[in-house]
């Protein structure tokens, strides 16, 4: 999700760099790249040295194929794919470092560990309890979701700790489902729904402690899925903490594929972390 927000005094915000559509990123000291289809390497050398002089340490692009010998004579990374994210065709996630520190992960080892965790837990189905009901939140449940995100997350990318953040992007882009018990909202995931490209990122997702491991997250994912299919989208992913074995053990289990990993790509949980790319075709 991209919107406005207030980081450290600090405003992020959407720009153009010849000709390009950027958004300047400061919560995640990052910058990333849209409506890459026309660029070329002159733009791109601008966009590196202007998120250098903003001190923005990693600039990400989704890339269509015909961008991609731009990006890599730039000496951008291919950190994944996203299969069928434009439309129906690939998206290549490219990325540059201009702080060399940032392009090497810390967990590693444990990012590996949690994906052949995966492996061995993909065939076992989730658990599932009868006793939470699933359903689409609504501006109601703003203020317990708030209270939610702020005791699971110590930062998150995008400022779910905002009441009218959740407000404006629930009656925008963004379907929210909530897991609730005996009236109480105890687990929350969204779509981020992307309509002229007919993807959707499966995000913000979060389950109370005390209710984990009752198949809560797997419910919503479904719930959301059901939802996305009846709106005609084709394409789901998911960008999940790669030293979490929970999400990325759930998204196996529903049949989402590994599709590579986005070293330091964002702040959550007070700093940066590997994210884990997941797809599905739906």
């Amino acid at each position: 999700m991209m919107t406005n927000t207030q980081t450290l005094g600090k405003t992020n915000y959407y720009a153009a760099i010849c000709g390009i559509k950027v958004y300047v990123d400061y919560a995640n000291e990052r910058l990333k790249i849209f409506d890459a289809g026309g660029i070329d390497k002159a733009a791109l050398v601008e966009i590196i040295g202007f998120a250098r002089y903003k001190n923005l340490g990693k600039v990400i692009c989704n890339s269509c194929a015909d961008s991609l010998p731009h990006f890599k004579s730039c000496g951008f990374t291919e950190e994944g794919r996203i299969e069928g994210f434009f439309s129906g065709k690939d998206s290549y996630c490219m990325s540059f470092f201009t702080d060399e520190k940032r392009a090497i992960s810390r967990k590693s080892d444990e990012a590996d560990k949690t994906i052949s965790l995966c492996d061995e837990k993909r065939k076992s189905q989730p658990q599932r309890d009868a006793l939470y009901r699933i359903r689409t939140a609504n501006p109601s449940d703003i203020l317990q979701m708030t209270s939610i995100f702020k005791r699971i997350f110590e930062t998150y990318p995008s400022p779910v700790f905002d009441a009218g953040y959740l407000l404006q992007t629930m009656s925008e882009n963004v379907l929210f489902k909530i897991a609730e018990k005996n009236s109480e909202i105890v687990g929350i995931a969204s779509a981020d729904m992307d309509a002229p490209n007919l993807n959707a990122e499966i995000t913000d997702c979060a389950t109370l402690p005390e209710h984990r491991g009752n198949g809560i997250l797997s419910l919503l994912i479904m719930s959301l899925e059901d939802e996305l299919i009846s709106k005609g989208f084709k394409t789901l992913y998911s960008l999940s903490r790669a030293v979490n074995p929970g999400i990325n053990i759930n998204l196996a289990r529903l049949n989402y594929s590994y599709n590579g990993r986005l070293i330091n790509n964002c702040h959550i949980c007070g700093g940066y972390e590997d994210m884990n790319i997941w797809v599905k075709q739906l």
